[in-house]
């Protein structure tokens, strides 16, 4: 199962002073639910939120990769 690499999730978001409620916000979600998905590993974004994330975030496709797609759960 892919899982969200959340550390660098978490410095995009610090590199670019997007807080959790504005990360939230911009899915269109409560902030704690925001939060219980990244305590979890991300493994619920959907395919949709990963996109408003990678906008908000103006993530470069190789990041968005590595953040979202490149890690597996053993």
């Amino acid at each position: 199962e892919k899982v969200v690499n959340v550390d660098r999730l978490r410095d995009a978001m610090n590199d670019r002073s997007v807080t959790l409620e504005a990360a939230a916000n911009a899915l269109g979600i409560d902030r704690a639910t925001f939060y219980r998905r990244l305590n979890k590993q991300g493994t619920k974004f959907t395919v949709e939120e990963v996109g408003k994330l990678s906008d908000l975030l103006n993530l470069s496709p190789a990041t968005m990769q590595e953040i979202f797609f490149d890690r597996e759960l053993a």
